[in-house]
Parts: structure tokens; sequence; C-alpha cells
């Protein structure tokens, strides 16, 4: 009996054990199309429209002006724009503690509004669950369902512009469980927690994505309007890693913070602020030392208040 109940303790653990093990992801599909030679590289390779998964580490999107993605939406009119310009692949979404990076950089000319990393459940229409772009200053921007997640839930922590030429490491950790009707997204740019989608609803009904019905998948690439001119973004050292077992920490809303946030370029601002929820917190002290100086704040300090 000894002998039995070892065994069926060594099955928990040694299951338990790889559910706690990241385990590296990396099978991709091209979305709709490939535009030309020069829009699609993939590990240094010029890459030709295929429905076959292949592997990457290194990918660089490029779109010239006037060139017209080849979804069939891309020919219809969009934001006030009479096309739009794409060249992006895709990843199934896998269960779990899911963690994306990779050194992104962009180079040429804005446009009124690109994409750089979307999470889709597959829905016809309307924006996806959660997406990270640039707008004509190249100032990152986001983008949920209107209407599907409260402001609370799906904010920018801080506001950033992009250098053109720069490179940054771009991180995007998410929990998606089992028959989960609902995602959680944590963005970073260089290592700095950047932006926020908890609890974002997907679709229950069944949908018609690339991967099958009703399953999220991740997007990258350019999904450009009103474009300037030629835009580059490469992908370098790209991860997809995952584990089942989430470590996913949510915001908690219902500790209480003190925060306090300095300025780089003036010395005497000294923003001090206590209140329930960290990011609520940080988001307020951020605003009121910007409403002082919009370039140089900073969080010098934050930290849970002890109760006694």
């Amino acid at each position: 009996m000894k002998k039995v109940l070892l065994i069926i303790l060594s099955f928990f653990i040694f299951f338990s054990v790889q559910a706690n093990e990241w385990k590296n992801k990396n099978k991709w599909k091209i979305s709709c199309g490939v535009v030309d030679k020069e829009s699609l590289i993939v590990n240094g390779k010029s890459k030709r429209y295929s429905k076959n998964e292949f592997k990457l580490v290194d990918v660089v999107f490029k779109l010239d002006k006037g060139e017209v993605g080849s979804c069939p939406t891309d020919k219809k009119p969009a934001g006030g724009y009479p096309y739009s310009g794409r060249q992006e692949i895709t990843h199934k979404l896998p269960i779990g503690h899911t963690i994306f990076e990779t050194d992104i950089t962009i180079d040429g000319a804005p446009s009124a509004r690109s994409t750089i990393f979307q999470i889709h459940d597959g829905r016809n229409s309307g924006a996806p669950p959660s997406w990270v772009g640039i707008d004509d200053g190249w100032k990152i921007i986001q983008k949920f369902p209107k209407g599907e997640c409260s402001k609370e839930n799906c904010k920018m922590l801080e506001l950033i512009t992009l250098e053109t030429g720069k490179t940054y490491r771009f991180k995007a950790e998410i929990d998606y469980q089992k028959k989960a009707k609902f995602l959680s997204i944590k963005y970073y740019l260089d290592d700095k927690f950047i932006l926020h989608h908890y609890d974002v609803p997907l679709l229950t009904k069944k949908t018609d994505g690339p991967y099958g019905p009703t399953k999220p998948y991740i997007k990258i690439g350019i999904y450009r309007i009103g474009e300037t001119g030629t835009t580059t973004y490469t992908y370098k050292n790209l991860i997809v890693k995952t584990k089942k077992k989430s470590s996913f920490e949510k915001v908690d809303t219902s500790a209480e913070f003190i925060v306090v946030v300095k300025n780089k370029i003036d010395k005497n601002i000294l923003i001090k602020i206590k209140g329930f929820g960290k990011e609520k917190v940080v988001e307020k002290a951020m605003n009121e030392c910007m409403k002082k100086n919009a370039d140089g704040c900073y969080v010098h300090y934050s930290s849970k208040v002890a109760k006694f």
C-alpha cells in the first residue's frame, strides 16, 4: 500500500513540476499573404506565402508607401483612410502563463496608426481583445474592444515616445487559462511596466481564427493606416515561452500604497501620494508631476503601507 501511495505521490509531483516549467514555443504562420519579396524577411531570407508553420529568431516587416495588405478587408476604407497596409505573422496563444519577448526597432516614416503587437480571439470585426501600437508621432498607443474593459483594468501607465533606429526590449506577459472567458496581459518596454489589460473578455461564441474556432492567437508585424512613406519593423531575439501553472499577479486595488515621484530635469519637483491600488496611485502621482513638467518624471519609490 505504501508503495502505491509513493507512486501516486511521485506522479503528482512530476506533473506539478512539469506544469511549472517554462517551455519554448516557436510555430508561426503568415497572416493573409505576402505583399512583395521585401515585405517579409524571416531569419535573413525573403519569405514566400505558405500555409505551413515555421520557426523564427529574427523577422523584418517592410511596407512602402501605397502598398495594400493581402487581407480582403485591407482594400476597404478604414479609420478615414482608403485602405490598410499589412504584413503580419501569427502564433497560437498557448494555454497558461505565456511570455512574449523581442528586441524591436522601428525605422522609416510614421503612419496615422500602426500596430506592433496584438492578441486576437478570431472575431470578424472590431478591435481585438488587446493591441499595442504607435501613432503618427511614434507615441505608444493601446486599444481594446469598446465597452469590454474598464478604464481601471485597461490603461496606459506611462506615456512613451519611441525613437526611430533605437532598439527596445518589448515584453508581453499573458495569462490565458483553459476554458477561460478572459485574458490578462502586462506590457513592458525595457523592463518598465508601461501598460496593463486585465480581465479582457474573450468571445465565447465560435469564431473562425487561423488556429480553429475560439482559439486566441498572437499577431506581430505592420498593420497601418494613413502611411507617409516606407516603414520597417525589425523583431530580433524573439522568444515565446509558456508554463501551464500561472504565476500571474493581478493589480491589487484593495491594498494601500505610498508613491513618491521625482523629476530628472527639475530636482525641486517631489510628489508624494498615498491611496488604494498601486497602479492607480502611481498614475495619479505621475500626472501631478507631469502637470509641473511634462518631461523627466519617474517613480522614485513605491511601497505598500504597513498595517498595525
